[in-house]
This record gives structure tokens, C-alpha cells and sequence, in this order.
């Protein structure tokens, strides 16, 4: 009986050497569209089946193609097929999960098109008869396809093997038009089953710890910052590595979403009077960010690349290295020449000049990231042991200002509060963010009440400007807290240490005596209303 394949893929890679092989050993190809085009180019014979096609509009030849495969190695006369018609027994098929706009589900034209039914059923119809059926959905699959069909001898849990596959990658498209349709209609948030399609990007040189794996998956539409990234030069990324290159692009991507553009916020006086606070757009700055254990170590805003990194290295340069560094512009020669002797593992940037890829090259331990696309997600996950929880990504900045104090904050301070809650925010809670100028030049995360947060935070500043960091604008010293800070002992001396504005939570028991103070000290205080916690 003659043996007979499908063929029909959205990736032709290795396809001709698949098709070539079954053809030498008389199989029959059906083949359509695109995938026939470039197996005839290939000098193999095939036999167009139109009925495999999206766009067909009569199904009796797609229905017989699959009674075919669930009927493969049963009795034919028992399932009304004759013997002379022959057997499908592989069928090689491959789609890619694919989101689509809303408007496309809608319109009449396209629908059909968004919820591809022949491919998968193809799919699907295979997997259940994978003992008689090859199911093909992988081109990493063939070579070893083709040689246990040469010795026609497949192994059952091969047959199983490429089965799973299939079904996850039939799971893995329904997923994405479910998602398409739930999450841009807005109704649905948090669906009863949360199956994000996840493909395999690159397998990681190891995972957080040397003895550990780890492998990156991004999502199919390509969104966000893994959907934009790529490694130019360098080792191969390490857990983390990309962990850290992952909190340097959310910084620097809310310094172009937010603190590069204008924005505004609703805010009240300690009178009750109501007024808006506008913040001076950083449309002329470059922002550069140093990350360690997913932690900030110093941030700062320049004229240019080099010194904005310039000042970021002074915040913490004992600290900089095996840092990964993050940088809203292009990485010039200058940059690349300040840069080099900072002992970092990566830096990613939108780009990097020709001659920076050049000095950097000397380097073969740090790996440079070019990123094209700003981070996107809507929801973070946390992994436990049995299931994950999910949550809405925290992107505001502020909802709201209270000023709670007869003064209120110059501009350079208002401009000053929102670079170090842009700092703040992906920091591991408590934190505490200094900012002299357009510097973060104290910086103190995941500690265990606010309070020491501030002291370890104080210290730091302390420390980064007795080596003479340079601050362009000494008269803005800003303590910035990612939640309620409680007025107690460790509070009591921060205006010794220069600070002149508060910016914080609020709703603490002793908020009327944090107050008290400050209004004695002439400190400008303004509470939030939300925290931006982070574990």
C-alpha cells in the first residue's frame, strides 16, 4: 500500500531535505499553497491538495484528509475507506502562535483566518493516532525522522515524543487566540486559565547559580523587552545576567515613557488648596542606570552618554563590578572609552557605535545587549511551589501629591522626586533613594523596615560625596521612600544630613509629628498615598 505524507509548514527550514528523502523512498507528498511552491523548486514531485489551504472554502476533501489519519493503520473496510487509496502516515505541519487585533476576530473577511481550524486539527488528528501517524512540528525533529524511517523502525516513544510536541504547540496557538480575544476586550483581566504562550528563545549559559539550568522563553507576539533584544557581542547570557539586563531596560523604559516626557499630577497644599504639579520633561538627558542582584547601586541623568555614566559609576563604583548597566542612548566612543575599565558583565542600550563595539571587543567577558523595544508587560508573575500568582506590573509613578508643609518643593526638587521614584520603584522594598541633582548618590534596598532603609540610604550619600561626586545642582536634596515612613529616632536627624524634601507614602500613626518637624526644619514634604512595594 502506498505510503503517503502531509507537508505543509509555516517554516520551511529543512523542509527540501524531508520531502527529498520520503520522495526517494516513494512516498506520495500532498502539499499546497507556499509549502508546494517550494518543494516543486526543489525538483520533488507533489501532489497539490487545495483543500489544506485557509481560504478554501469547501471542506469535503480537508474532512477526507482527516478521516485519513485517524484511520491509518486501522481496518479500512471497517472505516469505509478502500485500500487502494493509501495511508497517510506523516504528516508534518507547523503554525506559528500568532495574537491578532481585535478588530480581526470581528470582521467577517479575516475571522476565519485568526483561528486557523486545518492546521491544528491536522495537528491534533495525528497526536491522537501518533502510534500510526508521525506528527512532525519541529524541523529539529527530521534528521532523526528520517533515519528511523530509513531503518523502518520508529520507536514508539519517539512516535509519543514528537506527539507531545505537537499538542504543545496546538495548546500553545489556541492560547494566543484566546488571549487576543480576553485581554483586548477588557472585560477579562484574570482569565480561570492563564496560558500565556511561551516560545523557547536560547537555552542560558547557566542559571542564577553556576551548577543550575535555566532557558528564556518570550512571548509569541514578540512584545516587550525579550521580543527587542538581541546579544551583539560576548559570552553567552547568563540567569543573572538577563535578570539584571531585564531591570535596567525597565528603568531606562520608564525613563522615556515618563520622566523624558511631559506629565502632570493632581495635587493639594496642606490648606486643602487644590493645584496641579508639573514636572520638566528630561527630553535633552540621557539616563543611565547600574544594576546588581536586580537592584539598583546608582543612577544619573547627563548631557551625554559618558557623563551620565560618569556620574552613575561615582554613586557606587566599588560597587560596579559584574554590574549590568543600562542606557537610554546610543553608546558613543567616548562613553565606550569611560566605560571599559569598569569591570560591568553587560550594558544594554538601544545601540552601540561601530568604534564602541570596537574598544568593548577587548573585553570578551561582557556581553552587550541591543534593545529596540521598551518593556510592555501588563502583569508579573511569581513563581510558588505549585502555581504562580499574578499581578498588575506598578508603572504609575504617582496617582497623587498631598504637600503636607507649609513649604513646598521648588522645581528642581519636584523634578528631583520623580527621578528617584523612578529609581524607587524597581528596587527591592524597603527602599530609599538620595538625589543630589540628577544623581541617585544614596541608594538602600530590601531592608527590613523604612527606616533603616533611610539610614543605609544616608550613609551612602555620605559616602559618594565625600569622593567628590559632581552635582549639578546642590540645592535639591531629596529623600525618596517607596512606602509609609514612621517617624521615630532614626528620623530625627535626617536635616543634619542636607535633606530638604520629602517625598513618601504617608498614613503612618506619627505622621503628624513627621510634619511637625519638618515645617521646623523648612523641609518640603509630600505624601503619595500609594507604595511601590517590591520583593
Amino acid at each position: 500500500m502506498k505510503k503517503r505524507a502531509i507537508i505543509y509548514t509555516s517554516n520551511l527550514e529543512n523542509v527540501e531535505v524531508l520531502a527529498d528523502f520520503l520522495s526517494k523512498e516513494g512516498w506520495e507528498i500532498i502539499s499546497a499553497g507556499s509549502t508546494a511552491d517550494f518543494i516543486k523548486s526543489h525538483n520533488i514531485k507533489v501532489t497539490v491538495d487545495n483543500s489544506l489551504n485557509l481560504n478554501e472554502t469547501g471542506d469535503n476533501g480537508f474532512t477526507k484528509i482527516l478521516s485519513m489519519i485517524l484511520a491509518s493503520g486501522q481496518n479500512f473496510e471497517e472505516s469505509n475507506q478502500k485500500n487502494d487509496t493509501g495511508e497517510i502516515k506523516l504528516v508534518c505541519v507547523n503554525v506559528d502562535p500568532a495574537f491578532h487585533k481585535l478588530h480581526d476576530f470581528l470582521a467577517i473577511e479575516s475571522s476565519e483566518n485568526c483561528i486557523d481550524l486545518r492546521h491544528i486539527s491536522l495537528i491534533r488528528s495525528s497526536a491522537k493516532n501518533y502510534k500510526n501517524v508521525l506528527i512532525l512540528t519541529d524541523p529539529a525533529d527530521y534528521h532523526e525522522a528520517i533515519i528511523q524511517l530509513r531503518n523502518d523502525s520508529i520507536k514508539i516513544d519517539f512516535r509519543l515524543y514528537l506527539a507531545g510536541k505537537a499538542l504543545n504547540l496546538s495548546a500553545a496557538y489556541d492560547a494566543a487566540a484566546a488571549d487576543s480575544i480576553m485581554f483586548q476586550s477588557g472585560e477579562i483581566e484574570y482569565p480561570n486559565y492563564y496560558l500565556i504562550p511561551y516560545k523557547k528563545l536560547h537555552e542560558l549559559r547557566h542559571g542564577m547559580n553556576g551548577h543550575q539550568t535555566a532557558c528564556v522563553y518570550n512571548i509569541c507576539d514578540n512584545v516587550g523587552m525579550l521580543g527587542g533584544t538581541k546579544k551583539i557581542q560576548g559570552r553567552e547570557i547568563s540567569y543573572s545576567i538577563i535578570r539584571n539586563s531585564y531591570t535596567a531596560w525597565r528603568e531606562v523604559s520608564l525613563f522615556l515613557q515618563v520622566i523624558k516626557n511631559p506629565f502632570t499630577v493632581d495635587s493639594t497644599d496642606c490648606e486643602g488648596n487644590v493645584f496641579t504639579t508639573q514636572f520638566t520633561p528630561a527630553a535633552g538627558s540621557v539616563f543611565t542606570v547600574g544594576i546588581k542582584n536586580t537592584n539598583p547601586i546608582g543612577a544619573a541623568l547627563g548631557s551625554n552618554v559618558a557623563e551620565s555614566f560618569r556620574k552613575t559609576f561615582s554613586c557606587a563604583s566599588q560597587s560596579f563590578s559584574g554590574a549590568v548597566l543600562g542606557c537610554s542612548a546610543v553608546i558613543d566612543e567616548p562613553a565606550a572609552r569611560e566605560m571599559i575599565s569598569a569591570d560591568m558583565r553587560a550594558i544594554i542600550a538601544p545601540d552601540f557605535t561601530k568604534e564602541a563595539r570596537q574598544i568593548f571587543s577587548e573585553q570578551k567577558d561582557l556581553s552587550l545587549i541591543n534593545s529596540s523595544k521598551l518593556t510592555a508587560s501588563a502583569h508579573e508573575f511569581i513563581s510558588l511551589d505549585g502555581g504562580i500568582i499574578v499581578q498588575q506590573v506598578d508603572s504609575d509613578l504617582f496617582k497623587k501629591w498631598h504637600v503636607v508643609t507649609h513649604s513646598r518643593p521648588t522645581q528642581p526638587q519636584i523634578d528631583a522626586m520623580a527621578f528617584g521614584m523612578m529609581i524607587a520603584l524597581t528596587a527591592k522594598s524597603y527602599a530609599a533613594v538620595i538625589v543630589r541633582g540628577s544623581s541617585a548618590v544614596g541608594i538602600s534596598t530590601g531592608q527590613i523596615e523604612p527606616g533603616k532603609a533611610v539610614l543605609y540610604a544616608l550613609g551612602d550619600m555620605q559616602e559618594c560625596m565625600q569622593k567628590g561626586l559632581n552635582s549639578d545642582s546642590p540645592d535639591a536634596e531629596i529623600l525618596v521612600s517607596d512606602s509609609v515612613l514612621p517617624f521615630d529616632g532614626k528620623m530625627e536627624k535626617i536635616a543634619d544630613f542636607g535633606i530638604k524634601a520629602i517625598i513618601q507614602t504617608g498614613g503612618a500613626p506619627s505622621d503628624k509629628e513627621f510634619i511637625d518637624y519638618c515645617n521646623e526644619k523648612g523641609i518640603a514634604m509630600i505624601f503619595t498615598g500609594i507604595n511601590h512595594l517590591s520583593y
